[in-house]
């Protein structure tokens, strides 16, 4: 009987071993979670179906991530930093694997953009100095406050592109604000998150941009889609650059301008006939 019980013992303690492994077996294969932060164009808008078909929604169904988009339209640095006390917020930070934040834009554009205008084309940067500064104050905030709830997650921080097709070089001065602020604190604390630069990737390209002339439209929202993937891929958390695309995205109503351009040109022919003098017999 002796062999017997020797070897129900060993095999007890190879179960127990075995036990203690599993757990940490099956959450490596867990599916990473990411979450999602920031402005309008975090949300989604520039398309009709931005829940469905967002930059944060191919990500996450490229890679099989569970995912949860807190992205909030109009909102300013001050803003995520207050939505951040929300337990809903907060709970999916501290959840989260990944975490990507589009943010700094509306600081400038909800504030007085005709003031913003005057102050650059008359070189006169008071009140645009003073928003940069409570903009950064709120950025260290943000900062602090995700890497308090969750101090392991990789966070990808987005450049902001210049979407102006009017006011380009007056646009071009919040832009630059907000990443300076960007790369700035990436300098004082290295390593803090990783930069996704989606101004890089979109250029001077109105192709990316919806009708509204602000946010990103399908080809948009595709394209960050694709940045954040590459930059995933580098980082070891995913596989694939090329973007699934479960839904489709719908553009907001745009204007057909070549459909335009018929419809003018037909109009022309007709006042031309209308309107014709009939030649003189000879």
């Amino acid at each position: 009987m002796k062999p017997v019980r020797h070897t129900l013992a060993f095999l007890l303690s190879l179960l127990l071993v075995l036990s203690c492994f599993a757990p940490a077996a099956m959450a490596a294969n867990d599916p990473l979670h990411y979450v999602v932060l920031g402005d309008s164009i975090a949300a989604g808008s520039g398309i009709r179906n931005g829940d469905k078909a967002c930059y944060g929604r191919i990500v996450a169904n490229t890679n099989g991530y569970t995912y949860q988009n807190f992205g909030q339209n109009g909102h300013r640095t001050s803003d995520l930093l207050s939505r951040l006390d929300r337990s809903d917020v907060k709970d999916a930070v501290r959840r989260a694997d990944i975490i990507s934040i589009s943010i700094g834009g509306n600081d400038f554009f909800q504030s007085n953009p005709v003031g913003l205008v005057f102050e650059v084309t008359f070189q006169q940067f008071s009140r645009i100095n003073s928003i940069a500064n409570n903009m950064r104050r709120n950025f260290a905030g943000i900062m602090e406050k995700i890497k308090s709830y969750n101090p392991n997650a990789v966070i990808l921080m987005q450049t902001l592109y210049n979407p102006g097709k009017i006011l380009r070089l007056q646009v071009k001065q919040a832009t630059n604000r907000v990443n300076d602020m960007i790369y700035d604190y990436l300098r004082e604390h290295p390593g803090a998150f990783e930069i996704v630069d989606i101004a890089a990737a979109f250029g001077s390209d109105p192709t990316y941009i919806a009708i509204d002339t602000i946010h990103p439209n399908v080809k948009g929202n595709e394209k960050i889609a694709k940045v954040i993937l590459q930059k995933l891929r580098d980082l070891g958390l995913g596989t694939r650059t090329d973007p699934v695309i479960v839904t489709k995205g719908i553009n907001e109503l745009g204007l057909d301008y070549a459909a335009i351009g018929n419809w003018f040109s037909n109009l022309g022919s007709f006042f031309t006939r209308m309107f014709r003098v009939p030649a003189r017999a000879a």
